[in-house]
């Protein structure tokens, strides 16, 4: 089996049947899809049975419920393919989406793989990323890459793994955003990964989202700012092990994300967020030497750094 096709769906009845269509009418004949019901309350399960049985390369099969990252890994539990491939259940992508991406891999001799993309959103589509530009990185590079979010997020739909990455690379049972886990320790456990950013995927944005806090700052929860930043703590720790010439740069975008989310909510002042935004407040404060020496700041970062309160301020 050429690629394993994973896709998580739950309670997405109205828009499972589409992203199961998109994938099954892909012009690269050789990919199983594994379509993984997360304890659904609604017909979404029912609706890929339905393909299931049409279709020999669609297997279905049912979970209780649990997070996104144990519904994805009892998909790659399953997955016979050489590459893995992730497509969500509310997304669409163009026909030739999976065989470019194996094409991408295969001819750079790379173990993942990255397109570019769109976003929909009310049904006008928008440039996500694009770039008719092919480069072959060393870990270093595509890490690099990916915590400057030039040329990709951390999403993991626009991207192609080599299967065999996964033994030792998992998705934290635990985790809601689980992209953000493990995105960057695949890249660093790659030999190569190759970038071509043209588009060939379209994320379709709306309030159901998992992700929706990214597009409206009142939908940041404590618990998803809690995750990301354990995340991004995590993922500095793991660079300075793995790829210790990243240990600087890793630690830098970790505080990036830290000024951008205390901006926010010192705007806001969101009353369930005010623990996480005090936290924010005094890790960064404790972290002010190292930051104001920081070569990687942005001016919008150092006018934020200039606005942090010193003495006892809110």
């Amino acid at each position: 089996m050429k690629a394993s096709v994973i896709l998580l769906t739950k309670d997405r009845e109205r828009l499972v049947g589409r992203a199961i269509r998109r994938v099954l009418a892909q012009d690269c004949k050789d990919f199983e899809l594994i379509v993984v019901d997360n304890g659904s309350s609604d017909a979404s399960g029912l609706v890929a049975a339905a393909y299931a049985a049409r279709d020999p390369r669609v297997t279905v099969l049912r979970r209780e419920g649990g997070t996104i990252a144990e519904g994805r890994n009892t998909g790659l539990d399953a997955a016979s393919g050489e590459w893995i491939a992730f497509f969500d259940d509310d997304d669409t992508a163009e026909p030739d989406y999976l065989s470019f991406l194996v094409e991408l891999a295969e001819a750079s001799d790379a173990d993942a793989a990255v397109c570019g993309s769109w976003r929909e959103r009310g049904g006008a589509r928008e440039v996500n990323y694009a770039e008719d530009r092919r480069l072959v990185l060393t870990p270093e590079q595509a890490v690099t890459e990916l915590l400057l979010r030039r040329r990709c997020g951390a999403a993991t739909p626009t991207k192609l793994f080599r299967r065999a990455l996964f033994r030792e690379n998992r998705f934290p049972p635990r985790a809601k955003y689980d992209d953000i886990a493990v995105v960057y320790r695949l890249f660093a456990s790659s030999r190569r990964v190759a970038f071509h950013c043209l588009p060939k995927y379209c994320f379709t944005r709306h309030p159901g989202n998992s992700s929706a806090f990214t597009d409206d700052d009142g939908l940041l929860t404590p618990e998803q700012l809690r995750e990301y930043c354990a995340a991004f703590r995590e993922r500095t720790r793991y660079l300075a092990e793995k790829l210790p010439r990243l240990a600087g740069f890793a630690r830098y975008t970790e505080y990036s994300y830290y000024l951008s989310m205390f901006a926010k909510l010192t705007r806001r002042r969101n009353p369930a967020c005010e623990p996480e935004r005090l936290f924010l407040k005094q890790t960064l404060l404790e972290a002010l030497p190292w930051l104001e020496g920081c070569p990687w700041l942005t001016e919008t970062e150092r006018v934020r750094l200039l606005l942090l309160p010193r003495k006892g301020g809110a």
